[in-house]
């Protein structure tokens, strides 16, 4: 049987102005606990062979609480547990300083509090149990900024990358087009601290927001690992063009990247197609048969070409 475990690390929330020019401290320590889980596959053992971690970052329908998450339901989490991977997330927004800030506890939007939180949970899991150091990173959706922003940091050690239907620019899609009724612009310019104008609407200010954006991060164009990404033609949600300019951006500079792309299937690429019939995996998780989808069994493939 496959073993859950819920954790929580400190996170320190405050983000410091660096733009002032000042001669006395400007960061400060504002710590709150968030909320994370790992789940080990039968295959784990505290001593001997250890065993390799996936970061699963979620996207913007769930959460990471204290006792469920998003991602553990997943055919994908299962899938790679069945197959003797570890997987791991966070919420990446600590639930009592969203409370204070006002800001929604399913939009993380890959923010630096989101990156600190993951990188806090990585050495949680590194020091607590037998796992190879480096790991393994998948996003879907808001998650894809989340993971993209984690690599991009090189804050841990990252094999390679994959995404679901990724977010991936912070103005084309978070603030000109956000979900979930303009959730995530207002945690973009909360957590960012963006201006108002005089009628109350955000500015927009990517001064703000630089090095967190991954469309306008140059540092993306020389992508750092391996990356793949699944989306469908007909995604509602997130603009596929911003997806395929990215990849393009990569493998212009002579990086490897791979936009796998499905005729239809709205903002749910994970759901397309017929299971698969004979799975190059394990499909046994807690004793139950995994029904695995087109793009699970791909990204199963893509992580095996570089473990």
């Amino acid at each position: 049987m496959s073993k859950s475990i819920r954790f929580a690390v400190d996170v320190n929330c405050y983000l410091a102005d660096c733009g002032k020019i000042s001669d006395r401290v400007q960061d400060l320590r504002r710590e709150y606990k968030d909320n994370g889980f790992i789940i080990l596959p039968d295959s784990y053992s505290d001593e001997g062979k250890p065993t390799r971690l996936v970061i699963n970052c979620h996207g913007a329908g769930g959460t990471v609480s204290t006792d469920d998450s998003q991602v553990e339901h997943q055919a994908l989490t299962q899938y790679l547990v069945a197959n003797g991977y570890a997987v791991m997330d966070v919420n990446g927004l600590p639930e009592e300083y969203a409370r204070i800030a006002g800001i929604d506890i399913r939009n993380n939007i890959g923010s630096p509090i989101a990156l600190r939180s993951y990188v806090k949970a990585y050495h949680y899991c590194m020091e607590s149990f037998n796992l190879k150091r480096e790991v393994f990173v998948h996003g879907g959706s808001m998650g894809g900024i989340s993971s993209t922003n984690l690599v991009l940091s090189g804050a841990v050690p990252v094999i390679a990358h994959s995404a679901f239907c990724p977010v991936l620019d912070t103005y084309n899609q978070i603030f000109l087009h956000p979900w979930s009724g303009g959730l995530p612009k207002t945690a973009l310019a909360k957590i960012y601290g963006l201006e108002s104008d005089e009628a109350g609407e955000y500015i927009y200010d990517e001064k703000r927001i630089r090095g967190f954006n991954p469309a306008r991060n140059k540092k993306a164009q020389c992508y750092p690992v391996p990356v793949k990404f699944w989306q469908c033609e007909d995604d509602p949600v997130v603009p596929v063009w911003v997806t395929k300019k990215f990849v393009d951006g990569i493998r212009e500079n002579g990086g490897m990247a791979e936009l796998r792309l499905f005729p239809y299937g709205g903002h749910e690429p994970q759901l397309v197609g017929e299971p698969v019939g004979e799975p190059c995996g394990n499909t046994l998780f807690d004793g139950e048969k995994i029904s695995v989808p087109v793009a699970v069994e791909e990204v199963f493939i893509w992580f095996s070409n570089f473990n």
